[in-house]
């Protein structure tokens, strides 16, 4: 474990943002990359040793406003963010991250699709093909129902949406049951309570009878029955980008009924249920916690640090250099954006 200390404003969540642009090439907290950028700075630049299942490798990127992102790995160019990514490496909790349990639908959708995409490159493919179609088909509904086309084009993009939907779905359903057992015994050992479960919830509803291999054949017909309705709506109004991820402890749903700390303990447990699940199908991911024990009780941190420095490496930030206690941690010191110590 690293454990990382300094005043609030310091820079630990920059450093953060680093491991996680190093790895990844994108920001946790932002999407825009002129933010990433530091004030009064003209671009931003981040080296990064990792080593994982292909050895010790040298990551570069930089970005500048109006030039755009580079990108190396050992000294050589790399032309695609795609081809460079570390995918699976780094699983990271900032305090945003409590929105994939108490945020919309999307945040519990890209909380699972983080992992399967880590897991399985070619979901990441799926899921992109379906959500352009979707688009694709949204356009054309909007034209329909302004009168400036017919209907005709529409079930070749249903074809293609139930096609990569049916793709979508069965990974969904495959990795939430993957996910149940690891988030029931995190959450407990967290002490977020007994009977942890997690199911994912189908858009439609009615696909969550259907086997996988009829799954193609169940949204073509959803979206063909659903035609009507939807020009006058001019929009898909169900399909795998409505599925929602059911997170609860015994009988609370805790989305809805969880109290914050309750949440917050739900989300670490989901977290350390993706460390497992990538550990056993990929590479051990690197975790990044940042700003989390401050709000968290004496026990639950206490829980929490060791669970974390129990596998793989852990960078975890806080403000207050006491609340790591006796943990064996390595520590560093950070102030007015700068390694102190």
């Amino acid at each position: 474990m690293v454990a990382v200390t300094g005043p609030n404003g310091a820079g630990k969540t920059s450093l953060v943002e680093a491991i996680v642009l190093g790895c990844l090439g994108v920001s946790p907290r932002t999407s825009r990359e002129a933010e990433i950028v530091r004030r009064g700075a003209e671009a931003l630049h981040v080296t990064l040793d990792l080593e994982g299942p292909e050895g010790l490798r040298r990551r570069e990127i930089g970005f500048a406003p109006r030039r755009g992102r580079r990108l190396r790995i050992d000294g050589e160019p790399v032309a695609s963010l795609a081809a460079w990514r570390a995918r699976g490496a780094v699983l990271g909790f900032i305090p945003d991250e409590l929105r994939s349990v108490k945020g919309p639908p999307a945040a519990r959708r890209r909380a699972v699709d983080r992992l399967l995409e880590a897991a399985d490159p070619g979901y990441a493919e799926a899921l992109a093909g379906y959500l352009e179609a979707l688009t694709q088909r949204n356009a054309l509904l909007r034209r329909v129902r302004a009168g400036h086309t017919g209907p005709a084009a529409l079930p070749a993009f249903e074809a293609r949406m139930a096609r990569l939907g049916a793709q979508v779905a069965a990974a969904r359903r495959r990795g939430t049951l993957e996910l149940g057992p690891p988030f029931a015994r995190w959450l407990a050992a967290l002490g977020g309570g007994e009977d942890g479960r997690l199911a994912m919830e189908t858009s439609p509803t009615d696909l969550a009878g259907a086997a996988d291999e009829d799954l193609e054949e169940a949204l073509a017909a959803a979206f063909s029955a659903r035609r009507e309705r939807e020009i006058a709506a001019a929009q898909t109004l169900a399909g795998p980008h409505r599925d929602d991820l059911a997170i609860a402890a015994g009988e609370t749903d805790l989305r809805r009924l969880g109290s914050q700390g309750e949440q917050r303990t739900a989300a670490l447990a989901l977290l350390l249920a993706h460390r497992d699940h990538l550990s056993a199908r990929a590479a051990q991911p690197i975790l990044l916690l940042d700003d989390v024990l401050s709000e968290l009780d004496p026990e639950r941190r206490e829980r929490l640090l060791a669970a974390v420095g129990r596998d793989g490496q852990a960078v975890v930030t806080s403000a207050d250099p006491h609340a790591f206690g006796g943990v064996d941690a390595h520590s560093i010191h950070v102030e007015d954006g700068r390694v102190a110590a």
